[in-house]
């Protein structure tokens, strides 16, 4: 799901590069729930309007076109793109956007969104009077929105966070995140907590929204924060996470029965353990040591393109001297949040514990290669090899003409939505990777394939990500001789859920490796291959996995098994 962060970001793209005052020439796309006659152009009333703005609100984008607006939800995977030169899928097809813009001077394309056109008017009074409770806006209100959640009353919090009319801009993510961070469990509801218990709750919604933010505008992988979403162990008490259907549109819940109490009656929100707090550095109240500005980065000359560290005010290769750090206006509508990095384990500045040099000979003089190692050293087990070591003689062989790339399959967290984590075996001492994420296909590998941290998955429901890393027992590729990536088949016919082992290289360099992980799976009463799933309902087998019949649902027959040494399992 695109949260507010992502549409404030999209809507930030659209001011910058897009000029006001440019006219519409051409609008191509699909309106949602449409009534126009077939033949017909939905937009025709938009022809030839000046672009006038764009403004957001949660997860809500309005481009205005005179009296008219644009309304554009991103959904789970919407996207957009400002002048595309070419629109291709990874399959290489054509990718055909939902909305098609084309202005006197720039086109702006939509990608699997939903279009309404409403009224200008009634667009900016919308924005005007719920902005205070956006978490994205700079305008921000935490006594207006503290309000607006202690008057939901009976609701659990789960949904009251998801609700876009209490808290405009928060997601999925954001709602188990700050959860995690009040300490309180999804199922309580708003009328058990106290009033400083509702104002933290507000504060730590807010406060990673903005890290979100800054996340995703700056490049920074978020998933390194994550706490308890999509993790099958608690990133503060290393507990099992629990995942969950909960609430009244059954989202998927992530939490921490050992970190987020069910009784909010004893819950002390000073005791409760606290990220980097963000509201202090939003306002710039005072310098914070955890703030890295702009002089602390690396730089690139001009000239020769060389990479300098901060410290040189000169090129070391041309002597060009550094240029000075562009310092931006505080234009309100430019962007409502600094440009400033925080120095967070994922985007600290400093340099790495070892380098290693070598002279490379080329036609120009000898020059200097610096390898550097930037994987994480959070404990003694991983300090970095000295430069006698293998390692350093393989980079030496590599600097002399040996251009060897070691890819390998990523490491990635088990997904609970999609079936991949069994709670009981999480129980019996499985240690997942402190910095994975599910979405990862691959990494670069510094040690021997021998040496990757097997993870577990599995998969289930038609939920499952479309990458899932490789199972301890999973075969190799008969080309490369590595373990096979596990995946699930999503395209609509009879093997559709079913999961298979197929090469874990990169598209480019991928074998033709293929074979059926549920060869051994039990048949249901229709005599077909059952699918593996997962159960997501609160209880003592919430994480376990289950064979059910592969049919849709009224056609399923009454099959069911527990799943035992399944991939994954």
């Amino acid at each position: 799901m695109v949260e507010g962060p992502g549409c404030t970001l999209n809507g930030e793209k659209i001011r910058a590069r897009i000029r006001k005052g440019q006219t519409i020439k051409e609008i191509k796309g699909s309106l949602a729930n449409s009534t126009t006659k077939p033949g017909g152009s939905p937009f025709h009333s938009l022809h030839g309007v000046q672009y006038s703005g764009v403004e957001t609100l949660g997860k809500e984008l309005f481009m205005y076109f005179g009296l008219k607006a644009l309304r554009v939800h991103f959904g789970m995977n919407g996207s957009l793109r400002i002048n595309p030169t070419v629109l291709k899928e990874r399959s290489g097809q054509s990718q055909k956007p939902a909305l098609e813009i084309h202005l006197t001077n720039d086109t702006v394309c939509f990608f699997d969104t939903t279009v309404e056109i409403r009224w200008t008017e009634d667009c900016e009074q919308r924005v005007r009077s719920s902005s205070h409770l956006d978490v994205c806006s700079p305008t921000f209100s935490m006594p207006r929105s503290e309000e607006a959640v202690r008057a939901q009353g009976g609701r659990m919090l789960c949904d009251v966070l998801l609700d876009q009319s209490v808290m405009p801009g928060v997601g999925n993510i954001i709602k188990n995140e700050a959860l995690f961070d009040s300490g309180l469990h999804p199922a309580v509801k708003v009328q058990q907590l106290t009033d400083k218990q509702i104002h933290h709750l507000v504060k730590m919604t807010r406060d990673f929204t903005l890290l979100f933010y800054k996340c995703r505008k700056s490049g920074s992988p978020l998933h390194r924060h994550y706490k308890v979403y999509k993790r099958p162990q608690c990133g503060q008490c290393s507990h099992v996470i629990t995942a969950c259907r909960l609430g009244d549109h059954g989202r998927m819940t992530y939490f921490c029965e050992r970190c987020q109490r069910g009784d909010p009656s004893g819950l002390d929100v000073s005791m409760l353990p606290v990220r980097n707090s963000l509201i202090g550095w939003v306002y710039r109240e005072q310098p914070e040591e955890c703030v890295g500005k702009k002089e602390e980065e690396d730089w690139i000359c001009e000239v020769c393109t060389l990479i300098n560290p901060p410290e040189c005010a000169a090129c070391d290769a041309c002597l060009t001297a550094r240029p000075k750090v562009h310092t931006e206006a505080n234009n309100p509508g430019s962007s409502p949040y600094p440009s400033d990095l925080i120095k967070y384990p994922c985007t600290a500045f400093k340099k790495p514990d070892q380098d290693l040099k070598l002279n490379w000979r080329s036609a120009f003089g000898t020059s200097t290669l610096v390898f550097s190692d930037l994987t994480p050293n959070n404990n003694n087990n991983n300090q970095l090899k000295p430069l006698n070591s293998p390692r350093s003689a393989h980079l030496n062989s590599t600097a002399q003409g040996s251009h060897k790339h070691n890819i390998c399959q990523g490491t990635s967290s088990p997904n609970y939505a999609s079936g991949g984590w069994d709670k009981h075996d999480a129980a019996a001492g499985y240690s997942a990777g402190e910095n994975s994420h599910p979405s990862k296909k691959m990494r670069i590998d510094n040690g021997t394939p021998n040496s990757r941290v097997p993870t577990a998955t599995a998969a289930a429901a038609a939920s499952l990500s479309s990458s899932v890393p490789p199972c301890p027992s999973a075969p190799c590729c008969s080309t490369h001789s590595r373990p096979a990536a596990l995946r699930v088949v999503h395209k609509h016919g009879e093997n559709k859920g079913r999961i298979f082992y197929t090469c874990s290289l990169p598209p480019e360099t991928k074998c033709n490796f293929f074979e059926w992980a549920d060869s051994y799976f039990p048949f249901c009463h229709h005599g077909k291959r059952c699918l593996m799933r997962t159960v997501l309902k609160l209880g003592p087998n919430n994480g376990r996995n289950f064979y059910t019949c592969s049919l849709i649902k009224g056609k399923q027959c009454d099959f069911f098994q527990w799943a035992v040494n399944a991939p994954g399992c």
